[in-house]
């Protein structure tokens, strides 16, 4: 009996070690409040500095799905900018606002510089309307077969970004990862 009882016991820790080298990791900016806490298979550490952010978070698969198509590994980055002058919006002023088709083609203008903007939507998060979509870039090693992810969120402290960017043939099987990892995202509101 007590043999058993052994062997049920080291089973059950040998399943909880070999899960815990799919087990997410977490990470958060305490002075923004940008943070993460990404699906089991991903990891989220400080980010590399980045022109467009003053915090960034870098996400990357650990299991390789979705691809990465860079050289470092890298699947996303998530970054934030604080905006003064979005202090003054409410909730409601900025859902009514990024629903508006010109606040829709600014996003899609600002993207087009680097690429081709497909798939244009609205998503909700935190209580805030988003824009998603799809860019294939103009420039880059193999741009035509990279797609990038990316979901722009406006909140009274400023822009929340995240950008990812995979294969062209892994998107369609992506798209539903991409998706629950930005739902991880606690955006500074």
């Amino acid at each position: 009996m007590t043999m058993i009882r052994s062997l049920r016991l080291s089973a059950a820790l040998a399943t909880l070690l070999s899960a815990g080298g799919a087990a997410a990791q977490s990470y958060g900016d305490s002075v923004s409040g940008l943070s993460v806490s990404p699906p089991a298979g991903f990891k989220a550490e400080a980010g590399q500095p980045h022109p467009l952010f003053d915090v960034t978070i870098d996400i990357s698969s650990k299991t390789g799905t979705p691809k990465a198509v860079n050289s470092n590994g890298q699947l996303c980055t998530l970054g934030f900018k604080p905006a003064a002058q979005n202090a003054q919006l409410t909730r409601k002023v900025i859902n009514a606002q990024m629903a508006r088709p010109e606040w829709q083609q600014l996003y899609r203008t600002m993207f087009e510089t680097i690429g081709t903007v497909s798939d244009l939507k609205l998503f909700e998060h935190q209580g805030f309307n988003g824009i998603e979509l799809i860019v294939t870039p103009k420039a880059g090693p193999n741009a035509q077969g990279v797609r990038m992810f990316a979901s722009t969120l406006e909140t009274a402290k400023g822009r929340t970004a995240l950008i990812c960017a995979t294969d062209q043939t892994g998107l369609a099987t992506a798209l539903p990862l991409l998706k629950a990892l930005r739902a991880t995202i606690h955006a500074p509101e």
